[in-house]
């Protein structure tokens, strides 16, 4: 069972690198400059940790009961993970301004 888990959450990493790809693909088509392959496997990284500890999170709130689980504890337990992730995503998939060119 666990085999599984671990396939299937590979194979998702992998769609994701691959929706990024052909994102960076078109872009590339487009004469835009493109990330490069690390940039896109940290940001598949941060958008599972993000999946993940936001989809977590919203389950449980759903079920919460108001004496174990509340809004303040998912938000302490999924709050953080989803906060690193969107941090991670953000720094990975951010461009540089183009610097200008001067001509003499």
């Amino acid at each position: 069972m666990i085999f599984v888990f671990v396939l299937c959450l590979i194979l998702l990493g992998a769609a994701l690198w691959w929706l990024l790809d052909r994102h960076e693909a078109r872009r590339v088509a487009a004469g835009q400059p493109r990330h490069s392959a690390p940039r896109l496997i940290l940001a598949s990284a941060a958008l599972l940790t993000m999946l993940f500890s936001g989809g977590c999170g919203l389950v449980f709130l759903v079920n919460q009961d108001g004496y174990y689980v509340t809004w303040e504890a998912v938000a302490t337990l999924a709050g953080p993970p989803f906060a690193a992730g969107l941090l991670v995503w953000w720094l990975a998939m951010r461009r540089r301004k183009p610097e200008p060119v001067e001509e003499p």
